[in-house]
Parts: structure tokens; C-alpha cells; sequence
């Protein structure tokens, strides 16, 4: 009998085994937020990111990491379940923020996800896995109790049970658009001389400072993932982890962080094996966010389940067929409503505005405590703008955009009347089309529409209370409501004090054993707690 079999059963908790026969990887996901591929490995000069530069020598490097907008919410959304968020009803930032963030007539409101649809740590978890996250979650909805074994800010991977292979997430804040203006006064890692200033900022003092801040956080950022990394080295776990890295956006300045341009939706994205397989390569291939969540079930040995949208590009289950697009689609940011939709290939990116009448600027209270973007808007009203720095501000927005990802990398340059560019422009624009009526049909219903469909009359809807049956196999449990999962205590344990267990069998109990368990779904109320001893 394996130590954690053993452990198990003298608590007298049915779970799924891990023996000492089978090892499983242990998969650890260090990630950052509001970053695009500025790091010396990704080939920027000024980058002060020795630590990740040496990880990308052990690691493979992907180029063509895509999320479907450039902010936190929806992409996180995509991440724990392996959907598009337009798919789901979650593509509008932050649905249950404070009522002044959202726009008149709509009231706060979480994501209930569709039935059968769930965080896919869940099936992590059935399969043996001890699952932290430490701390952000920002998935549009609350975090069901079954989507991990621990979710708060002391969440690690040290507090699993001995032999048990861990899934851990840790998220590294200090790369966050808010920082920009928080960490203003800190001492620079870079020097603001030598930095690069797209074309589509103003090249002034306020510009290269906020500049210099961001360069500095994302150097803080490299020394924190150091820390995670000596870590795992100094438990000895170092030699059977999978280690993975991104960033959960784009980068955080202007026309960045929101956008669902090159700059607000490419991110960097590495993966390192304990055996060095495929150590120092580059991968070019386009990839996006839903395949996530399908990648690391796979990289576990788990089949991901059939209506991820996102497919597995390593591990058991990696599928050969490689992405010929991405996509993009961008709503409602905080108080800003701009509809676009997006799709790009390896060479073009094709832009559909919605909003008429607007410009793709948007006064976004949150981003103007930004002083660049204050300095920007400055600039704007005593018409000293180049050029460049006026297409964002410009409107109204044309009713498409299209661009040369090849000699426009800055998405400067709108060929959408170029007759030489007629061909993939239809294509572009069809499978644009495509992607809406076919994978997203519920993005062309409104927000009003989206929030009525999900919490009726604005009200969260309740779980009933669910039942059990006793079996020859043990304890069955059951719900009237579809596509629940259900959390479980006995004697007011699970793997530990206070621990609440995912159902995944029946459930074997011994005379006197007091069972406790709920239902939970995304999105609703959970269901009332129901109690049985054993006779």
C-alpha cells in the first residue's frame, strides 16, 4: 500500500489513489499579469530578466501565445474553463464589480456557466491532484469550492498530503497595470534613455518614465519567479514538475492592456520539462488561451473533455493539427462599452467594429491614473499629437480594420481598401463570421440579454438541496439541478480540518461516520448543506 493510500483510508475518505507505483508529474504554473513579450529571451535589449532568460534555455518558447482580449477577467475565464468567453456569457470585464463600473440598466452579475461545463482543475482533482492557487481568481464568477483543495493567499503546494502529485498556480502581481502609477517613486531597473518608444506614444519625459516603471516591475517579477523556482529546487521537487509561465495579458499601458491588437493580446509563454524535452526551441505556431486548460489535463495524463473548445498541444492528448487563426473580441471594459471582433492568421489581422460613432480610445477612469495616459490625453487637447499617436484617438472608428502583421507590427497602417490584399481579407473577414455563428453564438445577444439569461429578474439563482442513496458501493449523491458538483466532508474532514473533498464515487462511510455535503455550480447560490450519520 502507497503512503497516500494509506493515509486515505485510515481517515476513511474515498479518493482517487496515488500510489508510489504510478508518479505522476507534478505541474506548477507561475503566472504574471499585464505583460507582453518584453523579456531579453523574447530579444528585448532593454529587459532586465536574467532569471527568465535562463529558464528559456531549459524551456520551450512560444511566440504565438494568444489570449482573446487584452485584460484579466475574460481571459481568466477562458483559462479555468477552456472556452472562449464569448462562448459562455463571460467576455464583459468584471460582471460583478461595483455598480458604478457598469454601464445604466445592468445590474452586477456572475457567469453561470453552462451545464457540464467546469474548472477544469476539477478533473485534476478527480484524477488525484492536489490543487492550490495562490490567489487570484478574477474568473467572473466566485470560485466553487470544488475547483481546488486550497485558494487563498498561503495556498502552496507544501500542504499536500506526503506522495500526492500537486497542481499549483501562483500569480505574480507586481507586473499590474496599477503598479504603473503605485510604484511611480520606486528606484528604476532600466534607464529611461534607453528605452524604445512605439510609434503609437508620444516620445516625451512622462512617456519613457511609466515606461522605465514597467520595465522595473517586470524585472522585480523575474527575481519572484527565481523564488518559486528555488523552492521546488530546494524540496527536492525540482526533477519531477513541469514548470509553466505566462503572462495573463498583454502589456498595461495605453492602447495595451484592453486592446485586442498585437499589443494588448500577444503574451509570452514558456513550458520546462524536468527532462529537458525540447529544451532552448522555439515554437511559432499560433496558440490561444482555451487550449490552456486542455494542455495541462493532457500533460497529466487526462483526456480534456469534449466541449473544451481549446485543444491540447502537448502531453498524452496533444493534438497534430496545428491553429491556422486565433481570435479576439472585446465588449464592455469596466464602464466603456467598444464591440470588435478579431481573427488573425500568421500574417494578417482582421478588426470588426460594432460601436459605431466612437473612437477606439475609451476615457477609462481606472487606466487615466495612469500619468502617461494623462499626459496623452494632455497632448490631445493642445492638438500636439503626431500622426500615429491620433489613429487611437481618432473616430469614428472605420467599420473594419486590417492589417500586415509581416511590415506593420504595430497595426499602424489600415489596408482594409487595399485591392492587393482583396482575397485575405474575404477570408479573413468569412472566417470571422464563422467563428461567431458557429463556436460563439451568444456574443451577438446583448450584456442585458447575457445577465437576464444567467441570473433571471437580476437575482442569483439557487441550487435545491440535493440528496444521497445508499448503495452497495456506498454513498451516491444527487441533484435535480444539472451539471452540479458536489463537496463533502466526513466527521468535518476532508483531506484535513476543514477540507472539503470533490465527489467523484460513492462514498464509503463506517458506523458513526457523519457525512456533510452541498452541491455547487458556477455562477449560483450553493445548495443547502445536508447531514448523515451512519448507522
Amino acid at each position: 500500500m502507497g503512503i497516500l493510500e494509506f493515509v486515505l483510508v485510515s481517515v476513511g475518505i474515498s479518493v482517487p489513489i496515488v500510489t508510489n507505483a504510478v508518479k505522476k508529474p507534478n505541474i506548477l504554473c507561475i503566472t504574471c499579469e499585464d505583460i507582453s513579450p518584453r523579456l531579453g529571451c523574447y530579444g528585448d535589449t532593454v529587459a532586465v530578466t536574467p532569471n527568465l532568460d535562463k529558464f528559456a534555455e531549459t524551456a520551450i518558447r512560444y511566440t504565438g501565445m494568444y489570449t482573446t482580449v487584452g485584460v484579466s477577467s475574460p481571459s481568466r475565464a477562458a483559462l479555468i474553463t477552456g472556452m472562449y468567453p464569448t462562448a459562455i456569457g463571460a467576455n464583459y470585464m468584471r460582471n460583478f464589480t461595483k455598480p458604478e463600473a457598469m454601464p445604466e440598466g445592468i445590474p452586477p452579475y456572475q457567469v453561470v456557466l453552462p451545464d457540464g461545463i467546469k474548472c477544469y482543475t476539477e478533473y485534476l482533482r478527480a484524477a488525484g491532484y492536489y490543487c492550490t492557487n495562490n490567489v487570484k481568481t478574477d474568473y467572473q464568477f466566485d470560485t466553487p469550492v470544488t475547483a481546488w483543495d486550497e485558494c487563498n493567499n498561503k495556498a502552496h503546494w507544501k500542504n499536500r498530503p506526503k506522495g500526492m502529485p500537486f497542481f499549483s498556480i501562483f500569480n505574480l502581481t507586481v507586473t499590474h497595470e496599477s503598479q504603473v502609477w503605485k510604484r511611480t517613486d520606486k528606484p528604476l531597473a532600466v534607464n529611461p534613455d534607453n528605452i524604445l518608444v512605439p510609434p503609437y506614444f508620444p516620445d516625451d519625459a512622462v512617456i519613457r518614465h511609466d515606461m522605465a516603471v514597467m520595465y522595473s516591475m517586470i524585472a522585480e517579477m523575474d527575481k519572484q519567479f527565481k523564488k518559486l523556482v528555488d523552492e521546488l529546487k530546494a524540496a527536492g521537487e525540482y526533477d519531477n514538475t513541469i514548470i509553466i509561465w505566462y503572462s495573463d495579458n498583454g502589456g498595461p499601458l495605453p492602447r495595451e492592456k484592453r486592446a485586442i491588437y498585437e499589443t494588448g493580446t500577444n503574451v509570452p509563454f514558456m513550458v520546462s520539462f524536468p527532462d529537458g524535452y525540447r529544451a532552448g526551441e522555439t515554437d511559432e505556431n499560433l496558440y490561444m488561451f482555451p487550449d490552456i486548460p486542455a494542455t495541462i489535463l493532457s500533460l497529466a495524463g487526462i483526456n480534456p473533455p469534449e466541449y473544451m473548445q481549446g485543444k491540447a498541444f502537448l502531453g498524452k492528448y496533444a493534438v497534430k493539427e496545428k491553429r491556422q487563426y486565433i481570435y479576439g473580441a472585446r465588449d464592455r471594459m469596466d464602464e466603456q462599452v467598444n464591440k470588435q471582433g478579431a481573427v488573425r492568421d500568421s500574417n494578417f489581422r482582421y478588426v470588426k467594429n460594432y460601436t459605431k460613432g466612437i473612437s477606439n480610445y475609451r476615457p477609462n477612469a481606472f487606466r487615466l491614473q495612469m500619468p502617461m495616459m494623462r499626459r496623452m490625453v494632455e497632448l490631445l487637447q493642445r492638438d500636439s499629437l503626431g500622426l500615429e499617436q491620433m489613429r487611437w484617438f481618432a473616430g469614428p472608428c472605420p467599420d473594419e480594420e486590417f492589417y500586415d502583421l509581416r511590415t506593420d507590427p504595430y497595426e499602424m497602417h489600415n489596408l482594409i481598401a487595399d485591392p492587393r490584399y482583396k482575397d485575405d481579407i474575404e477570408r479573413l473577414r468569412t472566417e470571422h463570421q464563422r467563428w461567431i455563428e458557429e463556436d460563439c453564438p451568444r456574443w451577438k445577444e446583448t450584456e442585458l440579454q447575457n445577465m437576464e439569461r444567467m441570473w433571471p429578474g437580476a437575482k442569483q439563482p439557487k441550487l435545491v438541496t440535493p440528496y444521497y442513496e445508499e448503495t452497495r458501493k456506498g454513498i451516491t449523491l444527487h441533484s435535480e439541478d444539472a451539471g452540479v458538483s458536489f463537496a463533502y466532508q466526513i466527521n468535518g474532514m476532508g483531506l484535513k480540518k476543514g477540507h472539503w473533498m470533490l465527489y467523484t464515487h460513492p462514498i464509503k462511510l463506517r458506523k458513526g461516520d457523519k457525512l456533510v455535503f452541498f452541491s455547487v455550480k458556477a455562477g449560483m447560490k450553493d445548495s443547502p448543506k445536508v447531514e448523515f450519520i451512519k448507522n
